[in-house]
């Protein structure tokens, strides 16, 4: 018994390890994606393996926290609050995980084995679901995105979205670990084998469909993305400002070798660029910086400008959402856009209104206060100077919205031709945590069909187009500019996921319950607790 347990154990570290090598890290920048048709293997069998539900607690604990704090390894660096961003995170995650892993080893223990690897695959793709949605939803560390490098396969999104390839891999990792596990041959074991290369083979022949397929290009224009690369948490608000600033200032004026160049059409800082709120310091933006003066700079390029800014709503309690806003080249704000889906205990606090709660989180955690969250879903009209009867139409998720499926789906329900999102990871020091945010983001260009502009403070600056490629990028952790002409793309109607959101994950989910049912009735026996209904004697 013991053997068993130790061999669980190091089956699910080796699983946690084989996902967080799969994901992008700092061996395998974009990840490493044979792992991912893999990584889930010991896992697989460590639970199957378990004999009792607390010897899959432990393996799903383990696996949680550890392939947590292996794969978001940069939430330490997020501005000293090392114990509260990874620390409770990873406790958090293997508390969860130990939960999901009960429930697999109940589900694994059907009398029908030859479909434990699609019970396995449907369970999988609903956990990776249900984490990543709602206000504690965090969209890092799936399976899919270990297919960064492979960009083929991840075109089927615009269809079943990102869980379809959680299903997929899933249900690879289940069949490798049963092949190991039992190699000989038998026709239940052949078929389920088959239906994964049938099924391997569709993604593949879709991915090739979809690449080679055309989207009509509606529009264009020209934008300057500025990356500061400097993180305002440490140089203070005026280097971000002076920066931002004196890198479109070299931009403007640069001589180009093409006379036929184009004239900007918007310029977009990133999120946080502007700390002080632009309507409520306008003179301090008239004097700041020193050496050029962002407003008096601004109606020098006739041209619009789209940042980071906080709105303060309530001087007196300081209520301020984390907002973007679009200023006029004479400084006005035209549009602005509050962040709707806050990072959980640190940009919305729950409980705060609770004076106990409250000095915990000031006094033990070192958090003064949240944002307020907007609930708008803003979708920004912007004339073309260049075709002054067109416009382009954008909605702009704030750093890791961009993350949420469901979320970006709704801006173009809205009307949104396209996403620019405004980002801020300066604070990770990695460029492969830059890489998995970037990973992430341009599923909801191919969910969507889309373009998806990124402009951050020190990467992944990007433009992105609906097939999930990078058109144009600039280099992490590098101060500069990139002017880009973004086409806008679009159709007469929305993808299937456009249409219908997460429809693969809900029903996977739905198939999951039915399972479940079907696998309590058999251990019960399902007729020995139906009411008996008694029967008049003969």
């Amino acid at each position: 018994m013991a053997h068993s347990i130790a061999l669980s154990i190091a089956l699910s570290l080796a699983s946690a390890l084989l996902g967080a090598l799969a994901l992008p890290n700092e061996l395998f920048l974009y990840g490493f994606w044979p792992l991912g048709f893999v990584s889930l293997a010991p896992l697989y069998i460590a639970i199957k393996s378990c004999h009792k539900p607390r010897q899959a607690a432990l393996v799903g604990a383990l696996y949680g926290g550890i392939h947590h704090a292996l794969s978001s390894y940069w939430l330490y660096f997020y501005r000293g609050f090392a114990f509260w961003t990874l620390g409770s995170t990873t406790i958090a995650y293997a508390m969860i995980y130990a939960v999901a892993a009960i429930y697999a080893h109940f589900l694994l223990s059907g009398k029908n084995k030859d479909y434990r690897p699609f019970i396995f695959a449907l369970g999988w793709t609903v956990l990776e679901y249900l984490k990543s949605i709602g206000f504690l939803g965090y969209p890092w560390g799936l399976i899919p995105y270990a297919l960064s490098a492979l960009p083929l396969l991840l075109q089927t999104a615009d269809i079943a979205g990102v869980y379809g390839l959680s299903f997929l891999l899933a249900l690879s990792s289940a069949l490798v670990a049963d092949w190991l596990g039992r190699p000989r041959l038998n026709p239940e074991r052949l078929r389920a084998s088959a239906f994964f290369l049938v099924l391997l083979a569709l993604y593949i022949g879709y991915g090739v469909y979809s690449l080679n397929r055309t989207i009509p290009v509606k529009n264009k224009f020209n934008a300057l993305l500025v990356q500061q690369n400097t993180d305002p948490w440490l140089a203070g608000e005026l280097a971000a400002l002076r920066a931002n600033v004196e890198l479109t200032k070299k931009a403007l004026s640069a001589e180009p070798s093409d006379t036929s160049a184009p004239r900007p059409d918007l310029i977009i800082f990133s999120e946080n660029s502007l700390r002080r709120p632009l309507d409520d310091f306008r003179q301090w933006y008239s004097r700041n910086p020193s050496e050029e003066p962002l407003l008096p700079f601004l109606a020098t390029t006739g041209i619009p400008l789209l940042t980071g800014s906080p709105i303060v709503l309530d001087w007196e309690s300081y209520e301020a959402t984390n907002s973007v806003i679009l200023v006029s080249p004479q400084g006005q704000t035209l549009d602005s856009y509050a962040k709707i889906h806050p990072v959980p205990f640190a940009e919305a606090i729950p409980f705060w209104e609770y004076k106990w709660f409250r000095d915990f989180m000031q006094n033990v955690v070192g958090l003064e206060s949240g944002w307020v969250m907007g609930d708008d879903y803003r979708v920004f009209e912007l004339p073309l100077e260049n075709s002054p009867e067109a416009s382009i139409r954008f909605s702009t998720p704030i750093c890791f919205e961009d993350a949420f499926a469901g979320l970006c789906r709704r801006y173009f329900l809205e009307g949104a031709d396209l996403l620019i999102n405004l980002t801020n990871d300066s604070w990770s020091r990695t460029q492969s945590a830059q890489l998995q945010h970037w990973a992430i983001a341009r599923f909801r260009a191919i969910e969507n069909r889309r373009t998806l502009v990124r402009s951050t403070n020190s990467g992944l600056s990007s433009v992105i187009d609906p097939w999930g490629r990078s058109i144009a990028e600039l280099p992490q952790f590098e101060a500069g500019t990139l002017l880009v002409t973004v086409p806008v793309y679009g159709t007469d109607t929305l993808s299937i996921y456009g249409r219908f959101g997460d429809w693969f994950a809900l029903l996977c989910l739905l198939l999951l319950v039915v399972v479940a049912v079907c696998i309590y009735s058999e251990k019960t026996r399902f007729h020995d607790w139906l009411p008996v209904i008694p029967t008049a004697e003969p």
